[in-house]
């Protein structure tokens, strides 16, 4: 049997099987299947498929538990209901279950159960480098590219313009929403001119922590046995802990340079409170994202670094009124 490839462009399982497996029944000898594999050539023999007698899937065989069990029967030794996926399943949802059941190859059936074929390892290699260029494009806010992230790199500088211009159209736009703190705290401003000096580092240190807990959600919505809510009570401890860190040395650095115990302690809880807000909101944005239908990763990076900076800024310039004016 030769290889065979449905002619699908799309990201699915249909993409990337191949036909020609080795394939036996449930009651076959396997020493009856190593000598029937002699001679052969498969697109992908890594894995024997087990079925029934209408082809239907009952389990999986890896090779060496095949030559390692030659005395027994195929039944025996096969990893029984294995999961499987259909020809119009999502590449990421291959993936996804490769990664879970330590799978070298991933079986494709039709709608009753039968097998159509295999997505062989090194087309799972192929699905994951691409799943994560296109997870870190579209968490720098460039639009995915409809043959793929490598085609992304390829295309033409006018395409590549129009595909990242967008996200930036909207931070831009967004970015009012920052200038209105900053206008809204524009006495606190005028009365003490050193509290604009802590601005730029309040800002990244809120970036910094809200791409982090970006990255975390968006791994841990490709894991199906991973709990949101635990990881999001992680987030938020880790956030508090970083924060009073950050926050620590940031009211000893300011104290030690301006002498100004108020102003300190205004940046050390602004760093401390911006860092649990920006660990909340990395992490719950691309949950949000995810319920809403769309990529997790979609627009994540920008949409978060406007809410944390200017959460973060309102924050401190609060504290600041609060403590100083």
């Amino acid at each position: 049997m030769t290889e065979q490839r449905l002619n699908d462009r799309g990201e699915t399982a249909a993409t990337h099987m191949v036909a020609s497996i080795p394939v036996a029944r449930y009651d076959t000898p396997a020493a009856e299947v190593i000598e029937a594999l002699r001679g052969q050539v498969f697109a992908c023999a890594d894995t024997v498929f087990v079925t029934d007698a209408e082809r239907r899937l009952e389990g999986i065989v890896r090779i060496n538990d095949l030559f390692a069990n030659g005395a027994g029967r195929i039944g025996e030794i096969m990893e029984p209901e294995h999961e499987a996926v259909r020809p119009e399943a999502d590449q990421e949802e291959i993936a996804t279950l490769a990664i879970r059941l330590s799978m070298i190859a991933v079986p494709v059936v039709d709608a009753d159960g039968r097998l159509v074929g295999a997505v062989p390892p090194e087309a799972l290699f192929r699905i994951l480098r691409d799943e994560h260029m296109e997870d870190l494009q579209r968490l720098a806010g460039i639009a995915a590219h409809d043959r793929g992230p490598g085609a992304a790199l390829d295309a033409p500088l006018r395409d590549r313009f129009s595909r990242r211009l967008p996200w930036l159209v909207f931070g831009l736009a967004a970015s009012s929403l920052v200038t209105l703190v900053m206008v809204g705290f524009e006495d606190a401003l005028a009365a003490n001119v050193t509290v604009a000096f802590f601005v730029p580092a309040l800002v990244y240190i809120a970036g910094a922590i809200g791409t982090q807990a970006v990255s975390v959600s968006v791994r841990a919505l490709s894991m199906q046995d991973v709990s949101i809510l635990r990881l999001l009570k992680d987030e938020l401890a880790i956030g508090l802990a970083i924060g009073t860190a950050l926050g620590v040395l940031s009211a000893l650095g300011v104290l030690a340079v301006f002498g100004d115990a108020m102003l300190a302690l205004a940046v050390g809880l602004a760093v401390l409170a911006g860092g649990a807000i920006s660990a909340v909101v990395g992490f719950a944005l691309p949950w949000v994202f995810h319920r809403m239908g769309s990529d997790p990763a979609m627009g994540s990076g920008p949409v978060c670094t406007v809410i944390q900076d200017a959460a973060s800024l309102a924050i401190y310039f609060g504290v600041v009124s609060a403590l100083i004016l």
